[in-house]
Parts: C-alpha cells; structure tokens; sequence
C-alpha cells in the first residue's frame, strides 16, 4: 500500500460509487412505492399539457431562490414542448410565509388550473418576499374574491392537502428543495434546461 497509494484512493472511489448506486436504487423503489402519491392530479397543481406523454414533478418552496431559478426553465420546456407536464408538489420548508402561499396556491386550484398556473408562475416569479399588499393586487388581477379566499385558506382540508405533499417529501427523503422526480430518478437540487429534456427524453 505504502508503494502504490493509488490502491486506496481507487478504493474509496469504488465505494462511493457503490453507496450512490445502492442510493440510488432505493430512491427509485421509494418512486415505484409511491408512484400512485406522486403523480396524482387531484390537487389541480399541475402545468402542461394535460394528457402529456413525460411528465415531471417538482417539490417546491414558494421563497426558494432556485426555485425560482429552475422555473425558468421548466417554463421552456413546457413552451416548447407539448409532450410535458410538470406536476406541482408543496414542500414549504424556508418560512411561515411560504407554508401561506402554498396555502393560497392549494385554494386556487380548486377553483381551476389556469387560476392556479398565473398565481404559481406571479408568485415564482417575483423577485423577494410576497408581501399582503402584493398578494392581494395578484389576487385581484385572477379576478378572485379576496375575502371569500382568505377564509378558505383556513381550512382544515387545505392543510391536510399540504400535510400529504410534505409527508411525501419525507418518505423520499428530501432535504430541501427543489427536489424532481423524472420517470424513476429522484434529483436533488436545482437542473438547467437541457438537463431536464436529456432526463425527459
């Protein structure tokens, strides 16, 4: 060893590369598990076409930089593809502001899906904090009643619908966000366009 050190240093490479292939594989079994969870479309949380063929899905924080990073690019992706959907899954971990527009983002679904898309693609993509007097001007410009929404934000169902997306996040083990699921491959962190299509296609 002491006259062929690189023994030990392809060693641990060997080992790391093992422990992030047997990772791997219990993400993607965490995938197949729960895949019925995943890429339901009761919440209305999704962007794309409907009957699209790939579909991607995203946990986001509604104050998380790279998220608002990443949304420009599945924002592409979607444009340019007709193929794609991106399922949309609340995982409010940075504030107690962010748990309030997931809030706001589940209510609006229920009313329908456009709604829900402006609200989510206003909100990722204002730059800082969305204070009261911002999300009720976005409100306004969706034509939603703002008194009627602040009441059912308050909900019992809304926060049972949040509580199922963060349960799910902890099942997969997600430790911030963003965090993408495409096909069986669970991704942590922020990916660039070509990457998502590379994964996609």
């Amino acid at each position: 060893l002491l006259k062929n050190p690189e023994i030990i240093i392809q060693s641990l490479s060997n080992y790391e590369k093992q422990k992030e292939a047997q990772q791997n594989e219990a993400n993607r079994q965490k995938i197949i598990d729960n895949k019925d969870r995943i890429y339901n479309l009761k919440n209305n949380l999704y962007e794309g076409n409907t009957s699209a063929s790939k579909v991607m899905v995203e946990f986001f924080d509604y104050n998380c930089s790279y998220c608002k990073r990443a949304h420009a690019d599945l924002k592409k992706v979607i444009n340019k593809r007709q193929d794609v959907k991106v399922i949309y899954k609340n995982f409010p971990i940075l504030s107690e502001n962010s748990l309030k527009l997931a809030k706001y983002a589940v209510v609006i679904s229920e009313i329908n899906n456009d709604k829900f898309v402006n609200f989510h693609n206003k909100v990722i993509n204002h730059k800082g904090r969305i204070e009261d007097n911002k999300l009720n001007e976005i409100l306004s410009d969706l034509d939603i009643d703002v008194d009627k929404i602040n009441g059912e934000v308050k909900k019992t169902r809304v926060d049972e619908k949040i509580k199922a997306d963060v349960e799910l996040a902890n099942i997969l083990g997600l430790r911030g966000t963003p965090a993408f699921i495409i096909g069986e491959e669970l991704i942590f962190g922020y990916i660039n366009y070509d990457e998502i299509i590379s994964k996609l296609d």
